[in-house]
Formats: C-alpha cells, sequence, structure tokens
C-alpha cells in the first residue's frame, strides 16, 4: 500500500467533514513512518462502540459502515476520517465501524503522534489543524439534528 492512494483518497472526498489538510505527497512520506496500514475484510471491526483505543482512521479505499446501538447510520467513502473524537479525548467511542466491503485504511495512534509531534511538529500541527476541522464540522451537524449530549 502507498502513501500516494491515502492522498489521492483524500483529495477526491467531496464531503462537508473531509480532512482539509492537504498535505503534499512527499509530506505525507514523511509522516507515513507514524502511521499503520491496516487491511480490512468486511464484518470484521474496525473500532467498536465504547472502546477508547486513541487511534484514528483514513479510509483509502473500500466502504465503511457507522452503526449505534446496532443501526447503521452512516456509510463512509475513501478519504475519510473515523474514529477522531476518542483520538483527542480519550472517552469511549460513541459508534462501531465496520467494513462493508475490503479496503485498506491507515491510522495514527496517540502514542506514534507524540512521537511525530517531536519530529515533525509543523506537519503535525497541520494535521491537527486538519482534524479540528472534521471535529468542528461533525459537532455542529450532531447539534444540529439533535445527536449531541
Amino acid at each position: 500500500m502507498k502513501v500516494e492512494q491515502l492522498v489521492e483518497a483524500i483529495a477526491k472526498l467531496d464531503a462537508k467533514d473531509a480532512l482539509q489538510c492537504r498535505l503534499t505527497v512527499d509530506e505525507w512520506k514523511s509522516l507515513a513512518p507514524y502511521l499503520s496500514v491496516r487491511f480490512l475484510r468486511p464484518g470484521d471491526p474496525l473500532m467498536e462502540e465504547g472502546d477508547c483505543e486513541r487511534e484514528f482512521f483514513i479510509l483509502a479505499d473500500g466502504e465503511l459502515e457507522v452503526s449505534v446501538a446496532g443501526n447503521v447510520i452512516a456509510t463512509l467513502m475513501p478519504g475519510t476520517v473515523v474514529g477522531e473524537g476518542t483520538f483527542f479525548s480519550g472517552q469511549p467511542r460513541s459508534a462501531t465501524v465496520t467494513p462493508s466491503t475490503p479496503g485498506v485504511a491507515w491510522s495514527l495512534h496517540w502514542d506514534k503522534f507524540d512521537a511525530m509531534s517531536d519530529k515533525q511538529p509543523k506537519l503535525a500541527i497541520h494535521l491537527v489543524k486538519g482534524l479540528a476541522a472534521v471535529l468542528a464540522v461533525r459537532m455542529r451537524e450532531a447539534l444540529l439534528v439533535g445527536h449531541f449530549a
């Protein structure tokens, strides 16, 4: 799996909550050693409601279903960020995310983010700004539809 596929997926996603940090391929290559690649199989949860693992994912290929209390509430396409809330807060995940097709996701764990912040501070700031924008859009949308508690 090459980082170019991830960059292409991020650039192509046309969604309100798309990741807005437009790092170059070379900048993503600098961040790649801190990221992990996960090959997704349909039905194997990427994350489960209630878990507290401080890790977020960017879907590079495939589709993900988001469910709350067993009800599917969204389908996510390549380029989408997922898990950012728990990544920053350490609070339990609010949803289960399961691949509906084979795919690939790149992840960043909190411990690796700390190391990345020390070695690549400018890139870490760009990434955090992009993730903050995702959180802001999702929080606003949740408030508008009444899913914010």
